[in-house]
């Protein structure tokens, strides 16, 4: 099954295509070295163990072939999925993955270690936001298949890269916010390599993640 945004958005997306002008921001940052952990496979999991201590703020600093994302997580929103996206980076499952999906004016999807969007780490967990978030540019939420329920994830995410994402019904589950300038400008590099509902015109590769704690 694949893991995408429900066919009832299939709307939504369309007028991304429409609305979407020529790509302008630069890919001049973005390399093709292919990383180390490409092409490995990747270990599959019963449940994720914990590793958010209590009371304590955290991010992942994600370092892809066109920058670096840096998601401060929402535990408060995000229920269970970052305690359980921070227990795969930290087994390295999504060093050598790639963005597999890059829609224009829409979102970036990864985190499927099949590379072709049916992949997952064998569990799911769910967080459902609360219907009155809306999300926004730099937002990371959950990819889920049709049957699954609101807020269902894997390691599967997605990255709000355009208004049109934004118009999203909060059926995602949260995993966090890269909203700082560094990883802004990492999301218009890899949504410059955007041309439809598909992969992007060269490959985006996650290199490393790392969790970091915050003050």
């Amino acid at each position: 099954m694949r893991f995408r945004l429900t066919l009832s958005l299939a709307a939504i997306a369309v007028a991304a295509f429409a609305a979407a002008p020529a790509q302008a921001a630069s890919t001049a940052g973005c390399t093709s070295a292919k990383p180390a952990a490409a092409g490995k496979s990747k270990p599959s999991f019963k449940k994720p163990a914990t590793v958010l201590a209590k009371g304590k703020r955290y991010a992942l600093v994600m370092n892809t072939t066109c920058g670096a994302l840096r998601v401060v997580l929402d535990r408060k929103l995000g229920g269970p999925i970052p305690n359980s996206i921070a227990f795969l980076a930290s087994k390295h499952f999504f060093d050598g993955l790639t963005f597999h999906r890059v829609v224009p004016n829409f979102v970036l999807q990864g985190g499927d270690p099949s590379g072709n969007g049916t992949g997952g780490p064998g569990y799911e967990v769910v967080g459902k936001p609360p219907s009155s978030y809306r999300y926004k540019i730099g937002d990371l939420a959950m990819a889920k298949t049709q049957s699954a329920p609101a807020g269902a994830a894997g390691s599967q995410f997605f990255v709000i890269s355009g208004a049109s994402g934004a118009q999203l019904p909060p059926d995602y589950g949260l995993l966090g916010h890269a909203a700082d300038k560094v990883s802004l400008a990492t999301i218009k590099r890899i949504a410059a390599l955007a041309n439809c509902d598909c992969p992007p015109s060269k490959n985006v590769w996650i290199v490393s993640t790392k969790l970091v704690k915050l003050p």
